[in-house]
């Protein structure tokens, strides 16, 4: 299998093909190491299209059956608020849902059944959760207790003296505001001690009665004098409580006073926007099972605090799970947790097997343990073959399991998986240009995410016609369509252009429009010397800059430009007609075949590149005793470490280097620690 890598002019102007690359794998074969799990890896998301489907999904992810369940309205916090609690308890032991107040959605429905459920407590009177939606659970065959109050207060009183008979110490938060109990949540369900709701200046007299009945002693506020004010603190106190506090400046700043504090299990955290309460509210519950923490973030401009809080927790070999899609936990925040970068920068390997599931898993360890500090997304080729129909054949077929088998070994130490859609030419042409083919293609592209469990794709569409018209970005356009509401990544390799009017026949590529539906746009930016040109660097320094120039006054966001690196070169020799033929091999190979022939390593240098190319010539005796010239160019750790300054130079997102097959464990020893220096 190859990759096509190409510079084509334009047919209209019937200009003959200068050249097409065919890049082939590299048949070196590095010895296998086990992979070794990253410390500080995101296991997991667990969101829905809504709110609704994100506490099915965290129910999904929790258990595989309960007798009880909780359920909580949905667009509103107040009556929920102490729900964690009560479905960690003895009486319940299973998740919390959420319903909209008047319907009972089918597909919670279809969680109670899945989980067999037999009984449903209701949080809050009928203005919350309707009779509706209480009969509708009573005709499916469920028990329904309604545990509710005259306001917050008492609802919160009702579900405490339920889920506990008595308890020496509770927790206090703020009855207005959702944040602050939400950070407790997770650590009062798991100690099996209620959360109870108070005004700002006065407990209200349910929430005492609560107290009394409870047997408690000492009572912990969550939040600061801005939202329980030292009034309440007095008023206790003067009731011979003891009483202490957790808080901050403000609810970020509390929920980590309550993270550093408490005694958490912190092998998992997880990760909830604090803007919104469902997704944490469901999420509490999950955690509770192993007293894990619920760290509630912005959605950007995470506070330094934040930051520290979750590099201490990687560095620690935490693992994270994110509640909610990319609407509330955002993909740079995700990029935080999972690089420990507060700016971090994407590196896209592609991991080039072809159909060989050991060299898949050499590839792979040949990324140094903490995978996320050198690699973020990594793309195979499982692509077989496509069709003018869109019809998609796979490399093992549809039924094989090494797609899922491969992208869970790679996650398991924190990587994305994107399977690689590649393809050129008419075939692609024609796929692209009828509307029924592009859809097949993308419900397929779809149904491979989803069968292996990756997340997103890489697009590489070439050698295309300058006719097209705009199918290129209709097709990325509904993609972007299907697979962004289901939480994946988008990336779109682009063929490089220093100039609209110089690459003529890459007219189909417009890098503003494509933008708009892909999460980062790769530009390849090598093969300026390809296979069957002159000899020359794969990626002269000056022409990369031309092509990252371009693509940023094009429009293109400069955090969505992904720069291509070479990681072959090339060996060139004239041919009998007087043309050129190249192969292609990797460093260590370049390496190997100066040693062999004498040949002493030079470094072709310019004003725009100082560092220079390496490069080298030899001479072979031919057949009829003929001295055939040879002229090796190739990229080194210095050149390598040229082009990734550029990522500073022009302030883009990061990288998309062609490809893992031609590296080996010398040439990777020497690759990864340069891409964390640059990267991170």
């Amino acid at each position: 299998m190859f990759k096509l890598k190409n510079q084509r002019i334009s047919m209209r102007k019937k200009v003959s093909l200068v050249g097409l690359t065919l890049i082939f794998t590299s048949l070196f074969v590095p010895s296998f190491v086990s992979p070794v799990r990253a410390a500080g890896t995101l296991d997991s998301r667990l969101a829905g299209a809504d709110r609704y489907q994100t506490a099915i999904k965290i129910s999904q992810g929790g258990w595989e059956s309960a007798n009880t369940v909780v359920l909580a309205r949905g667009d509103d916090f107040p009556d929920a608020l102490a729900g964690a609690v009560l479905a960690n308890s003895a009486k319940a032991k299973g998740p919390l849902l959420l319903t909209d107040s008047n319907t009972l959605q089918p597909e919670v429905l279809t969680e109670i059944q899945r989980l067999n459920a037999q009984k449903v407590y209701i949080l809050g009177g009928t203005g919350a959760v309707s009779d509706t939606v209480k009969k509708a659970l009573e005709d499916n065959g469920r028990t329904v207790q309604r545990l509710e109050g005259a306001d917050r207060y008492e609802t919160a009183a009702a579900i405490a003296r339920e889920a506990v008979s008595n308890s020496p110490q509770v927790f206090l938060a703020y009855g207005e505001s959702f944040a602050d109990a939400l950070s407790i949540s997770s650590y009062a369900a798991a100690q099996g001690m209620p959360l109870l709701l108070t005004d700002n200046k006065k407990v209200p007299q349910v929430t005492l009665d609560a107290l009394h009945s409870l047997g408690v002693k000492a009572i912990t506020l969550i939040g600061g004098t801005g939202v329980i004010g030292s009034e309440v603190k007095t008023q206790l106190e003067g009731l011979g409580y003891t009483v202490d506090r957790r808080a901050g400046d403000d609810r970020y700043l509390t929920n980590l006073d309550v993270l550093n504090n408490l005694n958490f299990n912190t092998s998992n955290v997880f990760v909830a926007t604090g803007l919104d309460f469902p997704d944490a509210l469901a999420g509490a519950v999950l955690a509770a099972k192993n007293n894990n923490p619920i760290i509630l973030v912005p959605q950007s401009d995470l506070a330094a605090q934040t930051t520290s809080y979750l590099y201490s927790r990687r560095a620690s070999a935490s693992s994270f799970t994110l509640l909610g899609g990319w609407g509330v936990i955002s993909y740079g925040v995700e990029s935080i947790i999972r690089t420990g970068s507060a700016h971090p920068r994407i590196s896209l390997q592609y991991w080039d097997g072809y159909a060989n599931l050991d060299t898949y898993r050499k590839q792979l360890a040949l990324i140094p343990g903490m995978a996320t500090d050198y690699v973020d997304l990594l793309s195979p080729n499982w692509r077989k073959e496509i069709k003018e129909d869109g019809t998609l054949a796979l490399q093992w077929g549809w039924d094989s399991s090494n797609y899922l088998t491969l992208a869970q070994e790679a996650q398991a130490r924190g990587l994305k998986v994107l399977p690689l859609i590649n393809g050129s030419g008419s075939v692609i042409d024609t796929m692209l240009a009828n509307p029924a083919a592009r859809a097949n293609l993308i419900s397929q592209i779809v149904k491979l995410v989803e069968l292996s469990k990756t997340d997103g794709v890489v697009v590489d569409f070439e050698l295309l016609s300058d006719a097209d018209g705009p199918y290129l970005t209709e097709f990325m356009k509904a993609l972007a369509a299907e697979l962004k509401p289901k939480n994946k990544l988008v990336v779109m390799a682009v063929m490089p252009i220093t100039s609209p009017e110089v690459e003529t026949w890459l007219v189909e590529y417009n890098y503003q429009d494509l933008a708009q539906y892909a999460d980062y746009l790769h530009l390849m930016t090598y093969d300026h010397h390809y296979r069957t040109s002159a000899p020359g660097a794969i990626a002269p320094v000056e022409w990369v800059k031309k092509v990252l120039a371009y693509a940023k006054s094009a429009g293109v966001p400069a955090d969505k430009i992904l720069m291509g690196m070479p990681y072959w070169g090339r060996d060139w020799a004239p041919t009998s007609d007087g043309k050129w033929n190249s192969t292609a091999f990797g460093l260590s190979k370049a390496k190997e075949l100066a040693a062999q022939n004498n040949a002493e390593i030079k470094r072709e240098t310019s004003a725009a590149d100082p560092v220079g190319v390496p490069y080298f010539t030899y001479t072979v005796t031919g057949t009829d005793n003929s001295q055939v010239p040879h002229t090796v160019y190739f990229d080194d750790e210095q050149s390598w470490s040229s082009k990734l300054s550029l990522l500073d130079q022009y302030g883009i997102g990061g990288i998309g280097p062609w490809a893992m097959g031609w590296l080996d464990s010398d040439s990777a020893g020497g690759l990864f620690p340069l891409l964390k220096s640059h990267l991170r």
